[in-house]
């Protein structure tokens, strides 16, 4: 299917929830219907079915989203909406009560504004009068006409105190109406009958008015032309929806139509007639853009992520809860990772051998995980499929398709756990203010913070540029280049490794110690993958066995890192000689191993025998490990170092049993002692 086929078919299957508000998440959200939108609405007026006015009041921004028939984007000039409008379309009497003084504006403006609104009231209540004398009326709007007519609005919300005067009893586009300029606000109805709940007076909500509006819209035109998308001869679309990847998104449209204004034309096409020259290059029925837009629009709300310029949603066909691919491994687990608690655990804390003890609430392991994936698999039918898109513009009025990928949701979920394992690593996150670990692979917004995001703000949290747009490029760029490795099993980019590697090989350029493990944890991730690729496999144990140069290099500096380390005061968190110069280390190994070697023996020399002898005894093993000629070679380490480190570092971090950690208990009660 193609990208447009997906979604009608999304809308059709889900046509039964159009103009239906549910709660997703704590929000509300709806399938707008076809020929609607939806507006923020200020200000609600409840009438009579006679018409007669009963209150008015305003509308929080909680409470102000509105479905509104909307069948063709309102562009410059008038041109009113069917049944609700804005204050200067639906009240007889708004130039009559209220004094416009358009400040700021230049003559021509003025004039230009004060005869769109002449036009407005005129403009609305010819096309009410005209829906209310089809055969497609619906009593509730004709009670909405009948108020309308009266020409008294601007009278009944002065009356309600929803338009205040000012202290010379002058109302004037002076004032606001919730933030909105006076003949912006924007007005929906209720219609109250004597047997009617409460619940069933709201105009916007009535699924019979939205299903009377779109058959006597479809009726008021003879115009057809075949849609390219269906094959069939329908009502062509002149406009397409906007909004789709959010209320903010007022101007990008994803299919553009011609205009006779600008560069559409210029010698491509025979006519600019505006009722068949639209069409010459492609048509699209009125329907099936509603549809393509609606279904779009729904399920981003629904379950997009959108954030930092970036749009990109997925769906099961019957819309069954699915991993998204590019979450780390503890939200398909189902354990929610809380950054906002980051700045309330102390750095020691991070290194603190009590703390790092694994425990059923703490630790998500890698079983855990496929447990997961195993329970999704269980709930699919066997024509289950997924769909992935990807939305991006690059101007404000143009929004493009930048990915699309339908696929088996078997194979998706597999191509996730085969990601999740060839990545697997430990990786931290805080929940309920608790340090916690989890074993899989980190989300992709994560992998971008740690290759190109920086310390920034007061928490020192790894953060990532945003242009003045509000567009982040290199998260942008990261979801774009590793999409293909999670879904499609394609090649890691090599670039991305190696600036992992160059960034996990300068602790000190981080202040706070949870950054550097979560930017070092993450490297490790995208090494093990970079080699697995290669057919070669790591595991987050230590291999006592590995010989591989890089990798015992590592080893030896986790060591060197112990070693001082052991002798720091309880809660003393400062810069070992290793990470000091790991930087340093990792191009020229050899000579600056001697270095760190040397600045570390005083450090040596204060553990008690036993730990000493410990450490020169796993110093010498490893050293012996080394290839001839392996040891001195003049060449620089590639990111198996980091792996070896990380796993030599954790393996002396929870050895709870071993000589080595007894002495230091005993060094630490003397240090008691004397204090």
């Amino acid at each position: 299917m193609s990208w447009a086929s997906s979604l009608c078919a999304l809308y059709d299957a889900n046509a039964w929830r159009a103009g239906v508000t549910e709660m997703w998440n704590g929000k509300p959200l709806t399938l707008i219907p076809l020929g609607y939108d939806t507006m923020e609405a200020q200000i609600e007026i409840t009438i009579d079915e006679k018409g007669n006015f009963i209150n008015a009041h305003t509308l929080d921004r909680s409470k102000a989203e509105t479905i509104v028939p909307y069948p063709d984007r309102r562009t410059n000039g008038v041109k009113a909406l069917p049944l609700c409008d804005s204050l200067a379309y639906v009240a007889g009497d708004f130039l009559n009560k209220v004094t416009l003084y358009f400040d700021g504006e230049t003559e021509k403006n003025k004039k230009r504004k004060l005869d769109n609104i002449k036009k407005s009231y005129p403009s609305y209540l010819k096309g009410l009068s005209n829906w209310c004398a089809s055969e497609y009326v619906h009593p509730k709007v004709a009670a909405v006409l009948k108020y309308v007519s009266k020409k008294n609005m601007v009278e009944d919300l002065v009356k309600s105190k929803v338009l205040i005067p000012d202290d010379a009893e002058v109302l004037s586009d002076r004032k606001k109406v919730q933030g909105a300029s006076i003949e912006k606000a924007f007005v929906r109805f209720r219609v109250y009958s004597g047997e009617a709940q409460q619940n069933d007076t709201s105009v916007w909500l009535d699924k019979d008015i939205q299903r009377s509006f779109i058959s006597y819209y479809l009726s008021t035109t003879k115009q057809s032309d075949i849609c390219y998308l269906t094959g069939d001869t329908v009502l062509p679309a002149k406009t397409n929806p906007v909004k789709i990847r959010g209320k903010w998104d007022t101007k990008a449209s994803l299919i553009s139509s011609n205009d006779d204004e600008n560069f559409t034309y210029r010698g491509r096409f025979k006519t600019k007639d505006k009722k068949s020259g639209y069409n010459e290059a492609m048509s699209i029925g009125y329907e099936t853009s509603q549809k393509i837009h609606n279904a779009l629009k729904w399920i981003i709300r629904r379950q997009g992520y959108v954030r930092d310029g970036l749009c990109i949603v997925a769906w099961e066909s019957d819309l069954k809860d699915m991993p998204h691919f590019y979450d780390d491994a503890v939200m398909i687990i189902g354990k929610v990772a809380d950054e906002s608690e980051e700045t309330d655990i102390p750095d020691d804390v991070l290194f603190d051998e009590e703390e790092a003890e694994k425990s059923d609430t703490n630790y998500a392991s890698a079983r855990d995980l496929n447990m997961a994936i195993d329970g999704y698999s269980a709930k699919l039918s066997d024509l289950s499929s997924m769909v992935i898109m990807a939305l991006d513009s690059a101007t404000a009025g143009r929004l493009a398709l930048t990915y699309y990928k339908e696929l088996a949701t078997s194979r998706y979920l597999e191509n996730i756990r085969k990601w999740q394992e060839s990545c697997c690593w430990r990786h931290e996150y805080f929940k309920n203010k608790r340090f916690c670990q989890y074993e899989g692979m980190a989300s992709i917004s994560e992998v971008a913070k740690a290759v190109y995001g920086a310390e920034q703000n007061k928490h020192k949290r790894l953060t990532l540029r945003s242009n003045s747009d509000g567009r982040c490029p290199a998260l942008i760029s990261t979801f774009d280049r590793l999409r293909p490795c999670i879904i499609d099993g394609a090649a890691i980019p090599h670039d991305i490794v190696r600036s992992a590697v160059e960034k996990a090989s300068n602790p000190v350029a981080y202040e706070k110690k949870f950054n550097y493990l979560r930017v070092l944890h993450i490297a490790c991730s995208l090494v093990k993958r970079y080699y697995w690729e290669k057919g070669v496999i790591f595991d987050m144990k230590l291999d006592e066995k590995c010989t591989d140069r890089s990798y015992l290099f590592g080893r030896l500096l986790a060591i060197a890192e112990k070693v001082e380390r052991s002798t720091f005061d309880n809660g003393e968190t400062r810069i070992t000689n290793a990470e000091r110069y790991m930087q340093q280390f990792s191009r020229t190994p050899f000579r600056t191993w001697e270095l760190i070697r040397r600045n570390t023996q005083i450090y040596l020399k204060q553990l008690k025998p036993s730990s000493r002898e410990y450490y020169k005894n796993l110093y010498s093993e490893i050293a012996e490990m080394f290839k001839e000629g392996a040891f001195d070679e003049r060449k620089a380490l590639d990111g198996k170092f980091l792996l070896g480190y990380d796993c030599q570092r954790t393996a002396l971090k929870y050895q709870k049993n071993n000589s080595v950690n007894k002495a230091e208990k005993e060094l630490y009660n003397t240090k008691m002692e004397e204090n």
